[in-house]
């Protein structure tokens, strides 16, 4: 049977971009309270091998696709990481990218998907989600749907009762949305996608980021509460 990591071990959390940092989830591990660290592939640090030196994995987004191992070969060392994870019954959750690596790491199809519509159906009913990606993934053999878009079949999904992956974007804050919004990398995908506004995002962040902060500290603390207690 696999071992309980101790809980003075850290989260890791794997990061493709600088600035697709955990967010509001920083506030749930220090209440907690629980630490963290970043391994920023993005810099070369290595894929860790061992995931039972953590107490858990966080997998971030970025703007590469799944399938793109040739142009960031951290990709595959990645993703078996993730299902040595999962395998092990740590806690892992994924964000955007991290969703479809985790989806992947589970044997399901990663592929790109149609243009996103930023309204998704989850908790309480219909909520306001913030969306960056344009890939999708079906959903791995075992998954629980929790999250779906009018587009995007697949938004977020748990496997198992340690595994959660959130195709969009739960951990956002309105800064962080500025930050995004004034990235160099960001600009340049926006500018590609001629529905995209970043002054209607703006807007639309003003309007729900408050709540949006206030539902996912409420998910994201029902998940770490779910995958650290005592059994």
């Amino acid at each position: 049977m696999p071992t309980t990591p101790s809980r003075n071990l850290e989260w890791a959390v794997l990061r493709h971009v600088e600035h697709e940092h955990i967010g509001t989830l920083s506030r749930v591990l220090e209440q907690a309270p629980m630490h963290h660290h970043y391994v920023d592939l993005f810099r070369g640090d290595p894929v860790p091998e061992n995931p039972a030196q953590f107490r858990g994995l966080i997998v971030m987004g970025g703007p590469m696709g799944v399938y793109e191992s040739d142009r960031y070969p951290f990709l595959t060392p990645e993703i078996a990481l993730i299902r040595r994870a999962a395998d092990a019954r740590l806690p892992v959750l994924g964000i955007c990218l991290g969703a479809q690596l985790i989806a992947a790491s589970l044997g399901a199809r990663v592929f790109p998907g149609p243009p996103e519509d930023d309204l998704t159906r989850g908790l309480p009913l219909r909520f306001m989600g913030f969306h960056w990606h344009g890939d999708t993934f079906d959903l791995p053999a075992g998954a629980r749907r929790l999250f779906r878009s009018s587009l995007y079949e697949n938004q977020g999904f748990r496997w198992g009762r340690n595994v959660l992956a959130l195709q969009f974007h739960f951990e956002v804050s309105a800064e962080m949305v500025g930050e995004w919004l004034e990235d160099s990398g960001c600009r340049a995908e926006m500018a590609a996608l001629p529905d995209v506004d970043p002054e209607t995002i703006r807007r639309q962040t003003a309007e729900w980021a408050g709540k949006l902060e206030e539902l996912s500290g409420q998910f994201f603390g029902r998940f770490l509460k779910a995958v650290t207690s005592d059994k």
